[in-house]
């Protein structure tokens, strides 16, 4: 089998529903390849079949923040000959972190950390046993990279998303495995992540990204790459450019100033 010619095969995507997922989904589906699509309610994903009629579309209702739930929606796909999977689901809670609801952060966690830990896991497992299978799990560009004050336990959590994938990719380079694990990292994206962030559900500020563009640009180069992350885009590189470079108070300062203007 030709190396990562995958048509035929399937994909797994997490938060399929909408935004990057969905997005993301579409751009599997023209490529020929069959979608699994996991949400809560991962109906409008469905509405993708009617579009793709010559590839598969299968949509599964699961709430992923229910760590037992990733066990359940492996054991429903593992018979599919599943050569990606996409870690994206995932949500935020933005605000001051003595003043934020502990419940939603730690349900923010159960789906942002546990889940993506777990099915990154059995996935990898599975892919190894194969000896061919890529995850792609979605961080971020600047929280990958620097502490986010005012927005502390999202960045927390993809800090975790970072670190694990790397070490994980590093893994299989070394034991020269064809799988791999690519941590995808988006600035900010056209979708309504922001306000599902909020008690106040206020948009995004600042400028965005297309997320179709993104999916596209970041799909094609994540399937092909030996990297353990990508960040897609001039702006987005000098941003991760200078998290690492510029003094570490300043960047804090910034992303202080930023954070609490929204």
């Amino acid at each position: 089998m030709k190396k990562n010619n995958f048509k035929g095969k399937w994909a797994v995507v997490t938060g399929a529903s909408k935004g990057l997922g969905f997005a993301y989904a579409e751009q599997l589906l023209q490529q020929g390849i069959n979608v699994i699509g996991v949400a809560r309610n991962a109906m409008p994903f469905q509405a993708l079949a009617q579009k793709y009629p010559d590839v598969e579309v299968e949509a599964i209702n699961l709430d992923l923040s229910d760590p037992r739930n990733c066990q359940v929606l492996f054991d429903k796909v593992q018979k599919r000959d599943i050569a990606y999977l996409i870690n994206n689901a995932g949500f935020g809670v933005w605000g001051f972190f003595d003043e934020t609801d502990i419940t939603k952060e730690m349900n923010m966690i159960d789906l942002n950390i546990k889940a993506l830990h777990i099915l990154t896991k059995l996935f990898v497992q599975k892919f190894k046993t194969q000896n061919y299978g890529r995850i792609f799990n979605i961080g971020s560009v600047l929280a990958g990279f620097v502490s986010g004050p005012v927005f502390s336990s999202y960045y927390a959590s993809k800090a975790y998303v970072m670190s694990l994938g790397v070490a994980i990719n590093t893994e299989l380079k070394k034991a020269k495995s064809h799988v791999r694990v690519v941590t995808i990292c988006p600035g900010q994206l056209k979708t309504d992540f922001w306000a599902s962030s909020r008690e106040d559900k206020k948009g995004t500020k600042g400028k965005v990204a297309n997320v179709d563009v993104f999916a596209r640009k970041s799909l094609k180069k994540a399937m092909k790459t030996n990297r353990d992350y990508l960040i897609i885009g001039f702006a987005n590189k000098m941003a991760k450019w200078g998290a690492l470079h510029l003094p570490r108070k300043w960047i804090l300062n910034s992303i202080h100033r930023f954070q609490k203007s929204r």
